[in-house]
């Protein structure tokens, strides 16, 4: 959770703003953390944290390493997560693979197979279609603490757009 929005739910817990005023806010938050990511349409590497919305549609497979991501819309291929702290509801064509890191699951579908390789998880596990692994052991931490350093802060993809929009 961003700063902003502690900030402005704190303000309703303390009643100087109305609960709609709260959401209208945090709604106007989202937007602009949405807007700095970058403009909808083809997506290449960035900093800082990668935001997929309800209604956005990622058109190909998704690579993410040493990121925060959200996850609430679609991905029409496989989805990599790479030691990136993970909120998943969303929708996965294809595989979802997650591999350190942590990832928190509200539900959501994975039409293919979810692979988790020393992760830290929570939440309702999705839906799977296919096959589900779990690898967790202290040889599989160490290999993964010793690639980490190799591995930079990416996000390979592109064709992100908010479904009915190109």
């Amino acid at each position: 959770m961003s700063e902003e929005i502690r900030k402005i739910l704190e303000a309703v817990a303390r009643e100087e703003i109305s609960p709609e005023e709260g959401e209208m806010l945090i709604k106007a938050v989202q937007e602009k953390e949405r807007e700095e990511i970058g403009p909808k349409g083809d997506f290449s590497e960035r900093e800082g944290d990668y935001i997929l919305g309800e209604n956005e549609i990622v058109e190909e497979d998704l690579v993410l390493s040493k990121k925060k991501a959200i996850i609430r819309g679609k991905i029409k291929g496989d989805l990599a997560l790479i030691n990136c702290e993970t909120f998943f509801s969303g929708e996965v064509e294809g595989d979802l693979a997650v591999i350190g890191g942590k990832i928190e699951f509200d539900g959501g579908t994975v039409k293919g197979d979810l692979a988790l390789v020393g992760v830290k998880e929570s939440g309702k596990t999705p839906v799977v279609e296919g096959d589900i692994a779990r690898i967790s052991n202290f040889f599989v931490s160490g290999i993964l603490k010793m690639v980490s350093p190799f591995i930079s802060n990416i996000s390979v993809s592109s064709k992100k757009k908010v479904e009915g929009k190109e």
